[in-house]
């Protein structure tokens, strides 16, 4: 069982990743079990603080990265200057991105003219920011799919 905290046993992780794998959330929700971010990160996340390549020739080589220094908050900072983060993205994580990046350009056409472009990472149907409460309820559908107990705040 989760903790009051909203931790996860590594077994819960990996019941709530399974369970995730034919959600629209699924990048959302693996992303955010790697890397820890906050909803409001995440929400804010955008293609540029993103590196799928990383410099594998640099010296000393960058491995593909995750920038999280922005927030959806008042003033678009992260909750402390503390929580800006630059994480290292694991093969699987890049490619459950890439794989999100496709079918966000699949939706990006589909939208057409109602497209909004903000460069988001984890954007609505017309490319806008995700509502708090829309993302909570997405979570909870697949935190219930995995058996895991209900959860007050979500991601």
């Amino acid at each position: 069982m989760a903790d009051r905290r909203n931790r996860l046993l590594l077994e819960q992780a990996r019941a709530l990743s399974a369970a995730a794998e034919h959600s629209p959330m699924r990048a959302y929700i693996v992303v955010s079990l790697l890397t820890g971010a906050r909803t409001e990160e995440m929400r804010a996340l955008t293609w540029t603080h993103i590196d799928l390549d990383g410099s594998p020739t640099a010296d000393p080589p960058a491995p593909p990265s995750l920038e999280v220094w922005r927030s959806v908050r008042e003033d678009g900072d992260t909750k402390t200057r503390k929580s800006r983060r630059t994480l290292e993205l694991p093969n699987r994580r890049v490619h459950t991105l890439r794989d999100h990046q496709e079918r966000q350009e699949v939706r990006r056409k589909a939208a057409g003219k109602r497209w909004r472009e903000h460069n988001l990472v984890f954007a609505s149907e017309v490319g806008t920011q995700l509502d708090a409460a829309n993302v909570r309820r997405a979570f909870r559908k697949v935190a219930k799919a995995a058996g895991l107990p209900r959860w007050e705040t979500g991601l």
